[in-house]
């Protein structure tokens, strides 16, 4: 009997361990209940990169708490009661911040984004839309000069991994983006970035080709699961289905149906949002830009200029809070002629973070036919296909491209209610 393999979640990761499924021949069935690259994976800056790995919660966190606990920074804002209620990922979350811990989780980052940019680009190649691809880097830019543009422990990170980095002036940075305002003092070029100038399309061009494979996918939402003799039964708001191997790649939402099973997930959500603003002659950006001063990105997209928040920390049922957004449009206003705002609505997405910001890519405890891949907060579109890669090759019993043990389940997964 052929093995049904049912894979929940149609996002980067969703889609991508689907499609590293599909070439080994198997029967897939992805399922979401949205539209596949519809919700988190659609709205980000469109980034691809080796070096986006040094994590949220490092030694420097503890010297902005004081900033950051006034609720008013554009990098962060905060609901109290979402906090309290989620008090014990927070501490977690506080503790993986220490030099030592800072630097095994982006370790264990640095060697998943290895391989980043080379399965993008190998997946692009099969699909066809290498034409999204945009390989001219990525700029981070300061108003004013810092005394130094790393941590010691971020400029040892980079050397150890090798990061090419290229530091720049006033004058350098306008010969690369001629359209900024003489605003920024100075900056640093991450020379081996990449971005994609339409995230969303481009995750439902993977989807098309999977599709075009004889992949199957069914828009449903999972409402429970279920150990049923040969694999597991999927509940579904119209349906059932019967699955011989599951993977779960459904971002935030991942504990909540993973508790229908008995399992305790100390799983965080990180809001952001992004507006589209049309592009002026005077307006355009060859890259992405960070303007590390007032904490926001800027990414020329198909869709115009997208300008993306810092995080939220929030219910992904939370209403919608704009007030990051208000605060980093005239800042971005300063450092470009920005059109007026495009038609699209503002995009509000959900990021899912366990407390050492690292994913898990591995088989939930004690079940060998459950696998899981989520947790991927900033870096889910440009892990993606790695991550489906990486997967695929564990669920097969090979050796995996790099070391799988620093993203085990059972460290923030567990079974039972206690």
């Amino acid at each position: 009997m052929t093995k049904r393999y049912f894979v929940i979640g149609a996002g980067s990761i969703g889609i991508s361990t689907a499609l590293h499924l599909q070439q080994r021949g198997l029967q897939v069935c992805l399922i979401d209940r949205d539209p596949p690259a519809s919700a988190t994976s659609y709205g980000n800056a469109g980034i691809v990169n080796n070096c986006s790995f040094y994590p949220v919660n490092n030694p420097s966190l503890w010297k902005k708490i004081p900033q950051l606990l006034t609720n008013r920074r554009p990098e962060l804002r905060y609901n109290a009661r979402y906090l309290i209620s989620y008090s014990g990922w927070l501490a977690a979350f506080l503790r993986s911040s220490g030099s030592a811990k800072t630097r095994h989780a982006a370790s264990a980052l640095a060697s998943l984004l290895s391989g980043a940019p080379d399965e993008h680009k190998a997946l692009m190649q099969r699909v066809g839309n290498m034409h999204r691809l945009n390989e001219s880097g990525w700029l981070r830019l300061y108003r004013q000069k810092p005394k130094q543009f790393f941590s010691d422990l971020e400029h040892d990170l980079y050397h150890t991994h090798e990061i090419a980095i290229e530091s720049l002036n006033k004058e350098e940075i306008r010969d690369l983006e001629p359209n900024l305002n003489p605003i920024f003092e100075s900056g640093y070029l991450l020379k081996d970035s990449m971005s994609v100038n339409n995230p969303g399309m481009l995750l439902k061009e993977y989807f098309q080709h999977f599709l075009n494979s004889g992949g199957e996918f069914s828009q449903s939402s999972v409402t429970s699961i279920a150990r049923t003799t040969d694999g597991f039964k999927l509940k579904t708001e119209g349906t059932t289905f019967d699955a011989n191997v599951l993977v779960v790649c459904l971002g935030v939402w991942s504990g909540q149906l993973l508790k229908t099973l008995g399992y305790r997930v100390n799983l965080g959500t990180e809001r952001g949002y992004h507006q589209h603003f049309h592009i002026l002659p005077d307006g355009r950006l060859t890259r992405p830009i960070y303007d590390m001063s007032a904490g926001y990105i800027l990414a020329p997209m198909e869709q115009g200029l997208r300008l993306t928040t810092g995080v939220e920390l929030n219910h992904w049922e939370a209403q919608p809070s704009y007030a990051q957004l208000e605060q980093v449009i005239p800042r971005a206003r300063e450092a470009l002629n920005l059109g007026s705002p495009t038609d699209d609505p503002i995009w509000m997405g959900c990021r899912p973070t366990f407390p050492d910001s690292v994913p898990v890519i591995d088989n939930a405890p004690n079940d060998s036919n459950l696998w899981l891949a989520f947790g991927h907060q900033h870096i889910g579109l440009m892990s993606g296909p790695v991550t489906g890669k990486l997967m695929v090759q564990k669920m097969m019993g090979e050796d995996p491209d790099i070391d799988l043990s620093p993203f085990r389940s059972d460290r923030w997964i567990k079974q039972g209610r206690g």
